[in-house]
């Protein structure tokens, strides 16, 4: 993977970039973090390039992640034949309960790509859709930018796995945490109920 984008990068340069970014953000399964990275290191950018390439992915990104939003957004209700009804009200109601704070949240550790659905499902505002994108994805793609700058690319290539597998983990354990909080709490809530009858 890692010989084919730096392949994609010296064949394609900025426009490697931005589609990578842009397949991304459509949800299609692709590295975007990793071709931003290895375009970083390859042209060795100064902190106003990378501002302003920064700018340039993240627009592109923004705009790419409507793809998904319009699916969920007119598609709600095939999504829900398709799929388990369930689910996807399940997905709603975490969504309304974490905000809509979580499209800026969930974009630099790969649930980005697919909150998107959720966000067109839930019909959030299109203005504040692009501006969470934007705000989420910005800071992660000139950190990728400036960290590919600064040389040893197979050493944060690296840093960046375990990162995104520690990241993982601690959302493993928060989530197994609010489970078994409902699941005490609604325990609690029956007592009570036993207890007044």
């Amino acid at each position: 993977m890692f010989d084919f984008v730096v392949q994609l990068i010296k064949d394609f340069g900025v426009w490697g970039l931005l589609a990578s970014l842009a397949l991304e953000a459509s949800s299609i399964p692709f590295p975007g973090g990793l071709v931003t990275l290895t375009f970083g290191y390859f042209l060795n950018l100064s902190l106003t390039e990378v501002f302003s390439y920064s700018m340039l992915a993240s627009g592109v990104y923004t705009a790419f992640s409507f793809i998904p939003y319009g699916i969920g957004y007119k598609l709600e209700d095939k999504l829900k034949e398709k799929t388990n009804a369930r689910k996807i009200e399940r997905a709603q109601r975490w969504f309304q309960k974490c905000g809509i704070w979580s499209i800026a949240f969930t974009r630099p550790i790969g649930l980005g790509n697919y909150i998107s659905y959720v966000a067109g499902v839930s019909k959030v505002n299109r203005l504040k859709f692009s501006i969470l994108t934007l705000i989420g994805i910005l800071p992660w793609t000139a950190t990728m930018l400036w960290l590919g700058s600064t040389g040893n690319l197979k050493s944060v290539t690296g840093f960046l796995d375990e990162f995104q597998m520690y990241v993982f983990i601690a959302l493993g354990f928060a989530v197994s945490g609010f489970i078994v909080y409902r699941y005490y709490k609604r325990k609690s809530c029956s007592t009570k109920d036993i207890v007044k009858e």
